[in-house]
């Protein structure tokens, strides 16, 4: 990307890109979202601490737990990529310092807010984070064998640079021009050419700290529904930014669970025991119970995100289908406790298709 870019051409740039995916046909860019996670997956299964993976945000809070749906298109994306260039406007005619500012300094930064952050020389709405957070991406998490984080970060820290797939702060100008490419190619109805993802926000967990969790989910929505207080369980993760770190603040569990957490290869145990909450939950819970309580529980963008009407329709059949589970699927049904496969047609099966 040229230095002398200015602060109008990115902003639009990114808001150009970001809209146009999410306006781009519908069963190819599912077919490609799926892909992407069929990759993670793949790359995930060469760690050797690791024991599974799950999924959460977009594309997951619109698909059910063997990724049928269909995946509408969201107002509050592209509200909130318009946003991005009304909020630079004043600036537009202002070169980007950023592109050539990463260029010389990334390399000793921790992470975008080491400088990044307190630097004057370009607006904080204009900041690399910022243009990299309209960006669409995909939250992925690796579920690892107790006391090995450290070996799972190592391992899928050097799988994802070996094959392309990396977080978008990683190296934001190139994840920029890179989503770019990819929204070409959706909107002229092309499947993006291969090694050509989506940034990923990985993440790693302990297999012993995502069973809490989840085995600690029913308990506190009660507690809500009883007090009125917002359910709240924090997963406080390492995430993979420039380097693995964790974040300032935990999410929230509770909302994870009921939007959009999908999982893959976990263990038959475990797997079933999920089934079982949701099938209890949904029928402790009308299905307005608990949107009212993934309310209670989102961040405001989410929230906002929640109330169009298209995801509102679909999570509250979501939780219809949990309490439809027939009971021998919890308890005896040999297929229900199969891994989730990804049901996606030019998916990786090999590294050479990776």
């Amino acid at each position: 990307m040229e230095e002398d870019i200015t602060i109008g051409e990115i902003t639009r740039m990114v808001e150009s890109s970001s809209t146009s995916i999410e306006l781009s046909d519908n069963e190819l860019k599912k077919r490609y979202l799926l892909w992407n996670i069929a990759a993670f997956n793949t790359i995930a299964s060469k760690v050797d601490v690791g024991i599974a993976t799950f999924g959460t945000g977009y594309p997951f809070y619109a698909l059910d737990r063997n990724l049928n749906g269909e995946i509408p298109v969201i107002p509050e994306q592209i509200r909130y990529n318009r946003q991005l260039v009304r909020d630079t406007r004043k600036y537009q005619r202002s070169i980007y310092e950023c592109v050539g500012c990463l260029g010389r300094n990334y390399s000793n930064m921790r992470d975008l807010k080491t400088i990044c952050k307190p630097c004057p020389n370009t607006p904080d709405s204009a900041k690399p984070r910022k243009l990299i957070n309209r960006l669409p991406d995909i939250d992925m998490w690796l579920v690892c064998e107790d006391g090995k984080v450290e070996e799972a970060k190592e391992q899928l820290k050097a799988l994802l640079e070996k094959y392309n797939m990396l977080s978008s702060d990683v190296a934001p100008m190139i994840s920029i021009q890179k989503v770019k490419e990819i929204a070409e190619a959706l909107k002229n109805g092309r499947f993006p050419e291969k090694g050509m993802y989506l940034p990923i926000d990985a993440h790693i967990v302990e297999y012993s700290y995502i069973e809490k969790l989840i085995r600690g989910v029913p308990a506190e929505m009660d507690f809500s529904a009883r007090t009125g207080k917002v359910p709240y369980l924090p997963i406080h993760p390492v995430s993979l930014r420039k380097e693995w770190q964790q974040d300032d603040t935990a999410y929230n569990f509770i909302y994870d669970f009921l939007a959009a957490f999908t999982t893959f290869g976990f263990p038959e145990e475990l797997g079933c025991r999920i089934d079982g909450i949701r099938f209890a939950l949904s029928h402790r819970y009308a299905p307005e119970e608990l949107y009212q309580l993934l309310m209670q529980s989102a961040t405001d963008a989410n929230r906002r995100r929640f109330q169009t009407p298209k995801i509102k329709e679909i999570f509250l059949r979501k939780m219809q289908d949990w309490g439809e589970m027939p009971i021998n699927l919890l308890s005896t049904s040999e297929e229900s406790k199969k891994p989730v496969d990804v049901p996606v047609s030019n998916g990786p099966s090999t590294d050479d298709d990776l």
